[in-house]
């Protein structure tokens, strides 16, 4: 009995003192990552990125009216995540530093990429070579200026997605702020004339014989438009011989952006007409999206 008690009493100090540990070690403060810089450089310094493979077209990305679009060779808005992935090699930390006498041990006689950050503002052009991997670390040989770094393969990584990947799968812009719908040319809403109007932050219909409540429009705005990004997109030029349907989404300084309906089912494809871009959406977020929660009144 008493080997038992002192078993009992030795675990439970053992417990304790890792407890202890365990909370001291939460304390510390979180390790700062080690190696030397690739650049002095702040990923603000640069407006315009390029990427230049061996045997695929240059992607081009610029910052046009405060805002990163991707310029060729597909248009539309970037999705700023990648673009500030591509962007943080400026501010990326190497092991070591290694010397260029033999290009070809890394892989940098043959490139696998060329990555080029500019502002011709500041008069600013920086160009790093991307090589072969590290078989060990599995991270990525780069050249810069005169001398060889090891940085993390997502660089590369993300510098090789399709050029459509690029662009950002929201049909609104987050800058976009939504402030009306008008729905009337739609064939469920042509009777009825249905259009959405907010100012000072209250949400209205117009039209004839509907009706709803702020909190109906709130509610449907949040289950459908509000963050809404599609299932993928891609470049398309529209027939209008073929007389799609279509409705505007009313944003700040009272801009209209025009989307056709391309298809309802099994998939709702939208064309943004401004952007040369068709969305696509599974099909019931897309009936959602085309039909408010709106009531109808009857005639008497």
């Amino acid at each position: 009995m008493i080997n038992k008690w002192v078993t009992n009493l030795i675990l439970l100090i053992v417990l304790i003192g890792a407890g202890i540990f365990a909370y001291q070690s939460s304390k510390q403060e979180p390790e700062v990552e080690k190696g030397i810089e690739v650049t002095n450089y702040k990923l603000s310094d640069f407006d315009e990125i390029e990427l230049n493979f061996p045997s695929k077209a240059k992607v081009h990305f610029k910052i046009v009216d405060g805002h990163w679009r991707v310029l060729s060779p597909v248009k539309g808005r970037a999705n700023e995540m990648y673009i500030y992935q591509l962007l943080s090699l400026l501010a990326a930390k190497s092991p070591e530093k290694l010397k260029t006498d033999d290009l070809k041990k890394y892989g940098l006689d043959e490139p696998k990429l060329k990555a080029v950050f500019l502002n011709d503002e500041k008069m600013l052009k920086q160009e790093f070579i991307f090589g072969t991997y590290n078989p060990i670390s599995e991270n990525q040989y780069i050249k810069y200026n005169n001398d060889v770094f090891i940085v993390n393969g997502l660089f590369s990584e993300t510098a090789s997605y399709v050029p459509i990947e690029f662009i950002d799968k929201r049909p609104i812009a987050p800058y976009e702020l939504i402030q009306g719908f008008n729905l009337s040319r739609l064939e469920q809403w042509q009777k009825n004339q249905l259009k959405l109007v907010e100012k000072n932050g209250k949400w209205s219909t117009k039209g004839i014989d509907v009706k709803t409540t702020q909190e109906d429009i709130v509610e449907w705005l949040s289950v459908s438009w509000d963050g809404l990004q599609a299932l993928s997109l891609e470049s398309y030029k529209m027939d209008s011989r073929l007389g799609y349907k279509s409705f505007d989404v009313i944003v700040n300084d009272n801009k209209k952006i025009t989307f056709y309906k391309i298809q309802e089912s099994p998939q709702l494809h939208l064309y943004r007409k401004d952007e040369g871009l068709l969305y696509r959406f599974p099909g019931d977020l897309g009936f959602t999206m085309l039909n408010p929660h709106v009531e109808v009144k009857e005639k008497k």
